[in-house]
């Protein structure tokens, strides 16, 4: 049954907004409360900031536990969801959850480290831990603020009521069992009643499970809130409820097993038909062996709870204790509760040497192949999730019984054990990062994929061997401890509460997996113990448990791999569809290895879901645990466990249905490792970050400096090169984000598979541009502060600040590295990466290139580096770049720009032409025109070698003539003026203080055109070396001002092409492409340059223009390149200068090259017409009935046309621009 909205009565409250508008607020409030409590530490010391330490550190525990939940959620059941009807728009969010768990273990790290810390050196622990606070407060907040802008709108529009509930059901299952009171009781105050009453209504009328149904009922419904309203991830032994006798399983009055018999019925009879036939145990309790041993002696006399010192009584006699009298209970058998655990182990140790397997053969075959790399992604999902939460029931309810058992001299050894968790937690972690690294730089074809691979294996190893050798301690040291001096029922008690860490989504997939790796004896022990050791409101809950494990029981037809966790899926706790990217044949591999089943995926095969995020880990002792691991395992991790973290956070990329497909077939192997020229706009990162955690150590140590300061005397050169690094950033981030949101993601989103890909790295622009401008804002306090209180103050926010924007920034670009960065080399041509690159480059001015291409360059290897200019020397193979790259670094700088802001337009004036203009020709006109009376055919022979001659020659001698008019020599400088009435120096070309030196001739002139003009060359403005100021008439270096009076010689001047203009309406600016100077103020503000055209143009113009060679003006034939005139485009593409244009528009309205109208000429068009409509009646009788069959010069097609002496119009698009065929 679906409801829709309009089904429920009145305005019902949609399901979903319980996750995603109360569980948001309320994580809010947490931050937001925790933050202040954070900031308020400062002033303490002693017992009181030990204590609140303490507090603050479990609320911290609370909620991440709290985000946690809300992350696995949305991982393992919202976003598959969306993804299947709106695609590609979650795949940065799980990225930056892993980078968020990262977090909360680093602030853990540091709470505990303050706490331990000496009296004296607390101070800096503290700084640090309000920074890493601030972090977690911008990352969290800026998270959940995009899913509410983003993600919350798609879920109401494309989900029914029916759709949401089933998400909220999922939601509800990801809590641990132990947690679920308490969250709840946490949450449920911000919800009104009624929106839990419709919501409770809801979920009885979707729900289709009656066992599931049950619990969600229970969980849901108004009850008292528990005593506890911070949990632990899970209930220590000592916090646990009294063990009381409950019925056992017993028939109902119609003779019928309990709902938990009928499942231990079923199992067993399941084990029945997939046994040998032998009766032989499993390998997992044959591996158990040594525990049952250790149990053979007699139990201790007394109640276990005693030797605990732990009020109350298990309920066992010392006479029952010593005869082992609940032995009865377990059903006549003799598998001690505990062994349960050391079956989780051995099939952890089969799952680990699978996953290890695995990756070797990845190695060994050199396919990387994306449907193997998505079964490695899933296979380490489950892995860490099972492990994470049995570290933690462990830490929680095991070790602590273990340690009041052995006393002082055998609890350091547990000590060990548990610290051992936390190093295997960062194991997994380093293994994840390791493989979503193989798996991008598989998706890009990058070279360095071979060579993690070759890591990964390693690692995949090393974290095998550690992990089993931390259980194999287990089994020797504290299990038997256990067995020897707990009571079967304490044991039960003790296995249940370690099963009930666990959310019940992921027991769906664990019980079945285990089970299917028991003996039937094991197997029927294992859910018995499960019935006797839940108290008496927990029967739903068994049955449900019951059922699944005997899933894991049941025969197939063929071999299959029992450690494949594809083969367990959520059909309970699952939401009605299919599984995201599997197809309904991957439910049931019918191969007997993975690798089989990997050769049957069809193209884009993905993992069926992602596992559990993992429980809470204590991470106080990580450092110590890793020595240990590495030592008890016979050797320390390498490859991604030695391996530096690149980003904020580590883990897995999100798994996404459509990134994996896209770069063709998955079972075919990937092409020889290349380089993508898209690949070095990324490399931008990298010096991006290393920046931003210079910045973070700047401010940082800025603020411990105040603190240390007795006054306050101003920020001084620390506070300067803090701003001057600020600032730096700043512009290079704009033009990096800029970038991204007008090339790069428009690009992306123009691909039919790739829509809505962008949107989440938009917001993100939004938002970091909000922080950089927060940070201004705090520099600013820092500058006005009037005393030392008050620079402290600043300082402290300003380090907090700079830490929250380095971690959302790191964030920000780990997500595009690990999901956007593949898509190209998935989804563009190399042509097209190419063309992306020559547009972003093309948008980017010369003082920017200049500063970043050293930046980007110094935080690569020589290989990048080489590799990097050899990509952006072939996107701008048409253009002057590599001469700009050869003068730029000699020229010392650009200059500043002008003063003014002018935008780029034609000169439209009317053009008079003269008769001294047929001489204002340069070299290349002058050809042309010598070779046009040469191949005139008109002229006779003497007149033609007479004008050859004198056109040839006629440069020289108007420059003699105008020599011989001014009498003086042209070699001696003397002042000209732009102005002369306002005594402006200059020329009638520029305004300025200084005339160039010829390199070609020695002379003198105000300008290059003033040379050209004079002389019978053309003048070489990047040859230009000297200059004379005409305030001191010395000749001297060409520069920006005179090195004997000091005067400037302009406003704007270009050390390149040797350009100095005063006029303060000039905007001008230097394109490193053309390698000249342009009208503008800069490219990427009001302009850009087009690769493929070599051509700089407005902004406006780039989308519509058509690339053509800029060659020469079909007008007056002067080069538009280098030409100092305004040019414009006509619609068909081809150039002409502006003031060639207004002269010829007044008798052409066709462009002189293609004939295509110049135009929207439809208003000329009417009035030919109405001229023809009367024309016509006037037509002598002999034409008036005559058709002509004319082209149309506009849109190309032939039509007929009403004969007329001179207009005919085209039957196509009505245009007269046409000529009779």
């Amino acid at each position: 049954m679906i409801i829709q909205a309009q089904d429920v009565p009145g305005k019902a409250s949609p399901p979903i907004k319980l996750v995603y508008f109360h569980f948001h607020n309320a994580i809010r409030a947490e931050l937001d409360s925790l933050a202040d409590e954070v900031l308020a530490l400062e002033p303490l010391a002693g017992p009181p900031l030990l204590d609140q330490l303490r507090v603050i550190k479990e609320r911290y525990q609370f909620l991440e536990q709290v985000y946690s939940i809300h992350s696995s959620v949305e991982d393992e059941v919202v976003y598959p969801a969306l993804d299947a009807k709106v695609k590609n728009v979650t795949l940065a969010y799980s990225v930056e959850h892993e980078d968020e768990e990262r977090l909360f273990e680093q602030l853990m790290q540091l709470l505990a480290s303050a706490a331990a810390g000496p009296v004296g050196g607390r101070g800096g622990a503290l700084r640090q831990l309000s920074c890493k606070a601030e972090e977690i407060y911008t990352t969290l907040r800026k998270h959940l603020a995009k899913e509410e802008e983003q993600l919350f709108p798609l879920l109401l529009a494309h989900f029914s009521f029916a759709e949401q509930t089933e998400l909220v059901a999922q939601f509800l299952c990801c809590i641990p069992l132990a947690a679920v009171e308490a969250v709840l009781a946490w949450l449920k105050p911000a919800v009104p009643q009624a929106e839990q009453e419709e919501l409770l209504a809801q979920v009885r009328m979707v729900i289709k499970d009656r066992l599931l149904l049950e619990l969600l009922v229970t969980w849901l419904s108004p009850a008292a809130p528990p005593a506890c309203v911070l949990p632990c991830p899970v209930i220590a032994i000592e916090n646990a409820r009294p063990w009381s006798p409950r019925p056992k399983t017993a028939p109902d009055p119609k003779g019928k097993p309990s709902p938990a018999g009928q499942a231990a019925a079923a199992l067993k009879a399941a084990a029945v038909a997939a046994s040998d036939g032998q009766g032989k145990p499993g390998a997992a309790g044959q591996a158990a062996a040594g525990l049952k041993g250790a149990a053979g002696a007699a139990l201790p006399p007394g109640c276990c709870r005693v030797k605990l010192g732990l009020p109350g009584d298990c309920g066992v006699g010392a006479a029952d204790a010593d005869a082992g009298g609940d032995s009865a209970e377990a059903g006549g058998g003799t598998i001690i509760p505990l062994q349960h655990i050391t079956h989780l182990h051995a099939a952890i140790r089969s799952a680990l040497d699978a996953f290890a397997a695995e990756a070797a053969a990845l190695r060994a075959g050199g396919g990387l192949t994306s449907a193997a790399l998505a079964a490695l992604v899933e296979r380490h999902r489950f892995l860490r999730a099972v492990c994470a939460f049995h570290s933690a029931s462990e830490n929680d309810v095991v070790f602590p019984a273990a340690r009041r058992l052995a006393g002082r001299e055998g609890g350091e050894a547990f000590q060990e054990c548990e610290a051992e968790h936390a190093c295997e937690g960062a194991l997994l972690e380093d293994l994840g990062r390791l493989l979503g690294d193989v798996r991008a730089s598989a998706r890009r074809g990058s070279a360095e994929a071979v060579g993690l691979t070759a890591e990964l294996a390693a690692a995949a190893g090393a974290a095998a061997a550690a992990i089993s050798g931390h259980m194999a301690r287990e089994e020797a040291a504290v299990l038997p401890l256990l067995t020897r001096s707990l009571c079967r029922r304490e044991q039960r008690a003790m296995v249940w509460r370690t099963l009930r860490a666990m959310p019940l989504r992921l027991l769906e997939r664990v019980l079945p997996w285990l089970a299917g790796k028991l003996s039937e004896e094991d197997a029927c022990a294992m859910t018995r113990d499960w019935e006797l050791a839940a108290p008496a409101d927990d029967c739903t809950l068994v049955s449900l448990l019951s059922g699944w494990a005997a899933r894991g029981r049941q025969a197939s037809p063929e071999p299959v791999d029992r450690d494949d966790p594809i083969r367990f899926s959520n059909e309970t706790c699952g939401v009605s569809r299919p599984p995201r990217g599997v197809p309904a044949a991957a439910a049931a591999p019918t191969g007997s290895h993975a690798k089989a089943r990997l050769r049957s995926a069809p193209p884009g095969a993905q993992t069926v879901e992602p596992a559990a995020k993992r429980a809470r880990k204590s991470s106080a002792r990580a450092a110590a645990a890793a020595a240990s691991v590495a030592r008890n395992a016979g050797g320390g991790p390498s490859g991604s466990a030695e391996r530096p973290a690149e980003g904020a956070g580590g883990g897995l990329l999100a798994a996404s249905g459509a990134a994996e497909g896209r770069g063709g077939d998955a079972a075919a192997p990937r092409a020889a490792p290349r380089v993508n020229p898209i690949d070095h706009i990324f490399q931008f990162h990298k010096a991006l970050r290393r920046d931003l955690r210079s910045l973070e150590e700047e401010a940082r140590a800025f603020a411990a400096a105040l603190d240390e300061a007795v006054e306050w005397r101003g920020g001084g050169a620390a506070l300067q090169a803090l701003e001057g690094r600020y600032r730096f950033l700043w512009g290079i981030y704009c033009a990096h984000s800029e970038a991204e949101d007008a090339i790069v993601f428009p690009a992306l989103e123009a691909k039919e598979a790739l829509r809505h890909v962008s949107h989440a790295y938009t917001l993100d622009h939004q938002q970091e541009a909000q922080l950089f401008q927060e940070m201004a804002q705090v520099l600013q306090r820092v500058r006005s502060a009037s005393s030392l209180a008050e620079a402290r103050a600043a300082a402290a926010a300003l380090a907090r600040l700079t830490a929250a924007t380095r971690a959302s920034l790191e964030q920000h670009v780990r997500a595009e590295e690990q999901e956007l960065w593949p898509l190209f080399a998935e989804n563009f041509s190399e042509a097209e990466q190419q063309h992306l690159v020559g547009v972003i480059v093309g948008r980017t001015g010369a003082e920017v290139l200049q500063a970043m291409l050293p930046w980007v360059t110094g935080s690569c290897t020589e290989d990048e580096q080489a590799a990097m200019m050899s990509s952006l020397r072939s996107a701008t193979r048409n253009t002057g770049f590599e001469r700009w790259l050869g003068v730029g670094g000699a020229a010392g700088g650009l200059g500043a720009g002008g003063a003014g802001v002018s935008p780029a337009g034609g000169d439209i004036g009317v053009f008079r032409p003269g008769w001294e203009d047929i001489f204002r020709m340069n070299q290349t006109q002058l050809e042309e025109t010598h070779r046009r009376v040469c191949s005139d055919a008109s002229l006779a022979a003497e007149r033609k070698a007479y004008l050859m001659q004198n056109i040839m020659a006629s440069r020289y001698i108007v420059a003699q003539q105008r020599r011989l008019a001014s009498g003086g020599d042209s070699g001696k400088p003397t002042r000209s003026y732009h102005n002369a009435e306002r005594g402006v120096l200059g020329c009638p070309h520029y305004q300025r203080k200084c005339q160039v030196v010829a390199p070609c001739c020695g002379q003198v002139h105000a300008c290059r055109f003033c040379h050209d003009e004079a002389e019978d060359h053309r003048l070489d403005p990047h040859a230009v070396t000297s200059m004379v100021c005409m305030a001191c008439n010395l000749r001297q270096p060409a520069s920006g001002s005179c090195s004997a009076c000091g005067q400037p010689m302009a406003r704007y001047y270009c050390g390149i092409c040797h350009l100095w203009d005063d006029e303060p309406a000039h905007a001008i600016y230097h394109c490193p492409f053309c390698n000249l100077c342009r009208r503008g103020r800069g490219l990427g503000v009001d302009a850009c340059h087009c690769m493929d055209c070599n051509s700089c143009m407005h902004l406006s113009e780039f989308a519509r223009h058509k690339c053509r060679d800029l060659s020469a003006c079909p007008v007056c034939t002067d080069y538009l390149f280098d030409s100092a005139q305004p040019y414009r485009e006509l619609p068909c593409g081809h150039f002409m200068h502006s003031h060639c244009f207004a002269q010829y528009a007044r008798y052409n309205y066709t462009c002189p090259v293609c004939v295509k109208s110049m135009g929207d000429m439809s208003v000329y068009f009417r009035m030919l017409d109405s001229l023809l409509a009367r024309d016509a009646a006037e037509l002598p009788p002999a034409y008036a009935a005559r058709r002509q069959v004319v082209m149309c010069n506009d849109c190309g097609h032939r039509s007929e046309a009403p004969f007329h002496f001179v207009y005919h119009k085209c039957g196509h698009c009505a245009s007269y621009n046409t000529r009779v065929v």
